[in-house]
C-alpha cells in the first residue's frame, strides 16, 4: 500500500465556541495515561476524482468539523500531565487551540483493503493520523487529544482515521463525536450535546487521588507506538444475528440456570472457547484463563450518569474458567457461564469503587497469565456515522496490534465483528475453529 500525504491543515473550533475550557481527568481518564493511543479506521465507499475530494468535499468536512469542535472542545485541547506536585491534570482549551488534518491519498485496491480476509497488518499504519508533537515544560507536559487523517482512494472509497489519547474519553464519547460531525456534514443537524458534568462521579475526589498519585511519577503515552511485528495479520470474522440466536438457544438448553444470555455473553463465550480450542500447544488443563473487557457504567453508578457523559467511564469484567473447560465439547457453554457471571459482578455500581480501589492489584495478578483482552463493544456500532456516503463498510482498530486485543463492535447490517491481529499461523488455527462450530450449531 503506497499512501501519499498531500495536504495539512489545522482545524479549530468554529467562532461562538467558548474562548477557554477546563475539564478535570478524574481517575476513570487518568488510567490511561500511559495506555497505548487507540488507532480506529473508518472505511466508506465513496467514488470520486481527487481534485473533486480536494475541492468539495473536503471543504465541506472541514468546515462541519470545525462547527463539531465547537461542541466538543475537549478534542482540540491541550491534556495538562503536570510535573509539580501540587496540580492535577486536566483537558485545557484556550482560543487558537486546534486539531491536525492529514490528506492522504493511497493507490491500493479498496476493496481488497476491507475485506475481511488476512492482510499484512502493517500496510494499515500509513493511514494512522500522526499525533503533533508534545510540549515540555519544568512544570507540565502538553499534548494534543486527537488528530484525523483523511486518505482518499481515487475512485474508489475514503479511509477517516483517527488517533486519540484515551484519556481524554473513551469510546461511547469517540462514537457520539463521529456521528455529530457525519450529522451536520450530512444534513447540518446538531444530535445530542455532550454532558461534561463531573461533580456527581461516584467517589471521584477519593479515587481520583488514589489513581493519580500512583500514575504522576510514571510519564503519559504521546507518540505512535513502534511499527506493527512484520508476521501480523489482520482478519475480521462476523457471527450473524440468525447465528448470535442459535448460540443463545444452545446456552439456555444446556445450562438455563444461566437465563437467556445477552449478545455480548455469546459473542465474548464463542470467541474464548474458539481461541483455547486452537492453541494445539497447550496441554495444562488446570491452567486458569481469563477473559477480560470494558463494561460502560454510566448508567449503572450512584447517582447514574447520562449516556452523552463526555470522558471514560468504564469498568474491567474479569471472567474466568480453565483451559480443559473452555477446549473441551461443552467449552462454549462454560465459557458462557464465566462471562455470564463476570458481568453480573461488574454492572453492581458498589463494584465501581471496589474495582477502582483495588486496580492496580487485581490487573497486576494477571500478569503473565494467559488473557483474552477484549476491546470495543457490541452496542457502538461503529459503522453508523454517516456523512453523505451511506454507512461505513469498514472498521478496524489499529492498536490491538500492540496489546493482542480482539475488538469486538456490532456489524454493518447486524449481528458482530470481531478483528484481530495476530499471526497467520494463528489466525487460521482460529479461523478453522470458529467455522467448524459454527456448521456443528447450524441445526439448533
Amino acid at each position: 500500500m503506497a499512501v501519499k500525504i498531500v495536504e495539512s491543515h489545522s482545524v479549530s473550533p468554529s467562532s461562538g465556541a467558548a474562548a477557554e475550557h477546563t475539564l478535570p481527568l478524574l481517575y476513570f481518564d487518568i488510567i490511561w495515561f500511559d495506555f497505548v493511543l487507540t488507532k480506529p479506521l473508518f472505511f466508506y465507499a465513496l467514488k470520486c476524482s481527487q481534485s473533486h475530494f480536494l475541492d468539495t468535499i473536503l471543504v465541506n468536512l472541514k468546515h462541519s468539523l470545525s462547527l463539531t469542535l465547537k461542541h466538543f472542545l475537549p478534542l482540540a485541547s491541550k491534556i495538562i500531565f503536570p510535573l509539580t506536585s501540587s496540580a492535577m491534570p486536566v483537558s485545557r482549551y484556550t482560543t487558537g487551540d486546534s486539531l491536525s488534518l492529514v490528506i492522504a491519498t493511497s493507490d491500493d485496491d479498496f476493496s481488497h483493503v476491507v475485506s475481511n480476509h488476512p492482510k499484512p497488518a502493517a500496510d494499515f499504519h500509513q493511514l494512522v493520523a500522526q499525533m503533533p508533537a508534545a510540549v515540555y515544560s519544568s512544570d507540565e507536559i502538553k499534548f494534543s487529544a486527537l488528530a484525523i487523517q483523511l486518505t482518499l482512494f481515487p475512485n474508489q472509497g475514503i479511509c477517516i482515521g483517527f488517533t486519540h489519547h484515551h484519556s481524554i474519553c473513551d469510546a461511547t464519547t469517540l462514537n457520539a463525536f463521529l456521528h455529530m460531525w457525519a450529522s451536520i456534514n450530512n444534513s447540518n443537524v446538531i444530535e445530542q450535546l455532550p454532558f461534561y458534568g463531573r461533580d456527581s462521579v461516584q467517589d471521584s475526589t477519593k479515587l481520583t487521588m488514589i489513581h493519580w498519585d500512583k500514575m504522576k511519577t510514571n510519564r503519559p503515552t504521546v507518540s505512535l507506538a513502534p511499527p506493527s511485528p512484520s508476521d501480523k495479520v489482520r482478519a475480521t470474522f462476523h457471527l450473524s444475528n440468525p447465528q448470535i440466536e442459535k448460540l443463545k438457544r444452545w446456552v439456555a438448553i444446556k445450562k438455563p440456570s444461566i437465563g437467556r444470555p445477552s449478545s455480548f455473553v455469546v459473542a465474548c463465550a464463542y470467541l474464548w472457547s474458539c481461541l483455547a480450542k486452537s492453541e494445539v500447544d497447550k496441554d495444562d488443563d488446570d491452567e486458569t484463563q481469563y477473559l477480560c473487557s470494558p463494561v460502560n457504567c454510566r448508567g449503572r453508578l450512584d447517582p447514574p450518569l447520562p449516556e452523552n457523559y463526555f470522558g471514560n467511564c468504564s469498568i474491567q469484567l474479569i471472567a474466568a474458567s480453565s483451559h480443559g473447560k473452555l477446549k473441551g465439547n461443552d467449552g462454549f457453554v462454560a465459557a458462557a457461564e464465566a462471562v455470564a457471571g463476570a458481568v453480573k459482578i461488574a454492572v453492581k455500581s458498589s463494584r465501581v469503587s471496589e474495582f477502582y480501589e483495588n486496580r492496580s492489584e487485581i490487573l497486576s495478578e494477571l500478569k503473565g497469565k494467559r488473557v483474552v483482552w477484549v476491546a470495543g463493544s457490541t452496542k457502538v456500532d461503529q459503522h453508523g456515522a454517516d456523512y453523505g456516503w451511506g454507512r461505513a463498510v469498514k472498521y478496524e482498530c489499529i492498536h490491538t496490534d500492540f496489546n493482542g486485543a480482539v475488538h469486538l463492535c456490532k456489524g454493518r447490517q447486524g449481528g458482530i465483528d470481531m478483528g484481530f491481529s495476530m499471526p497467520k499461523p494463528n489466525i487460521f488455527s482460529f479461523a478453522s475453529i470458529f467455522n467448524k462450530y459454527l456448521f456443528i450449531n447450524s441445526n439448533l
